[in-house]
């Protein structure tokens, strides 16, 4: 089905060329005449260009309002298809450009939409808007993009390392501090402290979601070789010792230690992370930026503790500080009929424009603590979020270089999950697990190789 799927997508590709401004030219006449002077100025064709993501127009509103200031011959549409669910957005989005529907530009939020979508032919490379510009990425952005075969096809979103989320009342109410540094046994520590009761009322001290993040624990916790495939883009990962440990750790807090929601309960009552946590049902959530803001409170879900944040843990003590971190991808319709507008909307959101977003950028020019006061400032209940302990975050945090990906990323990263939960389930042993993804996922590889 996904090869059909990307057949059809594939198969719309309308390859467009660059609009150019149309200009005129004044008569003879004397230059002191000024509506011949006013035909001598070239015209600026106004344009419009849609932007879909998933965020509710008020977030990205302010950037939209500022571009057009300064951009005052584009006008942007911005177009939330299915409001907070990135999944089901992307869905609605790739039906659209297969039916040839227009819009420009759009976010992708994993390595997998990304390299399919890039591979595919739906996405715009940049390199050469980037030459023209003259702009140099790494004295612009402080956060690489992930590129396909050496092209570059994105700008960087909102941006920021993954890291832990915790109920600091519950961490006062068993007497533990919020760490600044600490290690995965560290961790494991808490998890144990922060447990209490049983049955349908046990209150677990961490809650591991279904993404494959939450089986690649301890290998984010590395400068290098996060994923399921090593940076290199050529080899699978499976032989690196923290990819078994990982496994090893989760399964440990949840049968050792009893300490962590069962993966079973996550997957079979689809539990909402947001839930598990807001509810104060789990004490520390694992999780990405987006987080930050919503820490404060929304609209669906209010802040009713204070929520404090602590960076990931390192596999040893003394370790450098690493985590997985990295920025939405902003990128450009293959069939957008107005790609050099596009990719001046791209460029300014990319930098000044997403400060007005109240989200992280990858700016490297940007002012992180006035980026993390405006972000408090906009939430429902802005002392619940704990800022000295979110700024020490990020203050510390080192994110790796992005990985050179494959465009059968989705299909590794479904098939790892697979067996991973296997062993989650109590169906197969670690040594099987382990043997079965090296076995299984490097059939996806070879495949793909020919």
């Amino acid at each position: 089905m996904k090869k059909k799927w990307l057949a059809l997508i594939a198969s719309t590709v309308l390859l467009t060329g660059l609009l150019a401004g149309c200009g005129s030219s004044g008569s003879n006449e004397s230059a002191n005449d000024p509506s011949n002077a006013a035909n001598t100025t070239p015209t600026v064709e106004d344009v419009t260009i849609k932007f879909i993501n998933w965020e509710p127009a008020s977030v990205y509103q302010p950037a939209i309002d500022a571009f057009q200031t300064k951009f005052p011959h584009i006008k942007v549409e911005y177009v939330p298809l299915v409001e907070n669910d990135s999944n089901e957005t992307l869905k609605k989005l790739d039906m659209m450009y297969a039916s040839g529907d227009d819009f420009d530009v759009f976010s992708l939020n994993s390595i997998p939409n990304y390299s399919q979508r890039a591979s595919n032919g739906m996405l715009e490379p940049l390199d050469s808007y980037i030459s023209k510009e003259g702009m140099k990425y790494e004295d612009e952005y402080k956060a690489e993009q992930m590129k396909v075969d050496g092209v570059r096809y994105s700008l960087p979103g909102k941006f920021g390392p993954w890291l832990i989320l915790l109920n600091k009342d519950q961490l006062d109410a068993a007497g533990l501090s919020v760490p600044k540094d600490w290690t995965w046994d560290e961790f494991r520590d808490y998890s144990k402290a922060l447990t209490s009761g049983e049955g349908a009322s046990k209150h677990y001290g961490t809650f591991f979601h279904s993404w494959k993040d939450y089986f690649l624990l301890r290998q984010y916790s590395e400068a290098s070789n996060q994923g399921i495939m090593k940076d290199d883009g050529l080899q699978l990962n499976a032989d690196n010792p923290l990819m078994k440990q990982s496994l090893q750790l989760r399964y440990d807090m949840e049968y050792t230690d009893k300490s962590s929601t069962p993966y079973q309960d996550v997957i079979t009552q689809k539990i909402p992370y947001r839930d598990q946590y807001f509810q104060g049902k789990a004490s520390m959530l694992p999780t990405g930026p987006w987080m930050i803001a919503e820490a404060g409170g929304t609209d669906k879900i209010p802040a009713t503790f204070v929520s404090a944040f602590a960076p990931w843990p390192s596999n040893n003590k003394g370790d450098d500080i690493y985590s997985f971190g990295s920025a939405d991808s902003l990128v450009i319709s293959a069939n957008s009929k107005h790609k050099q507008e596009s990719y001046e909307f791209i460029r300014f959101l990319s930098t000044e424009g997403m400060a007005l977003t109240k989200q992280l950028s990858a700016w490297s020019k940007a002012d992180l603590e006035k980026e993390v006061d405006a972000i408090i400032a906009s939430t429902q209940s802005p002392d619940k979020i704990d800022k000295t302990s979110l700024l020490n975050v990020l203050n510390v945090t080192k994110l790796p270089n992005p990985p050179n990906v494959v465009s059968y990323s989705a299909d590794l990263e479904s098939a790892y999950i697979a067996e991973s939960e296997k062993y989650l389930l109590g169906i197969t042993d670690l040594d099987t697990t382990m043997n079965n993804i090296s076995t299984n996922l490097q059939k996806i590889i070879d495949a793909n190789k020919k």
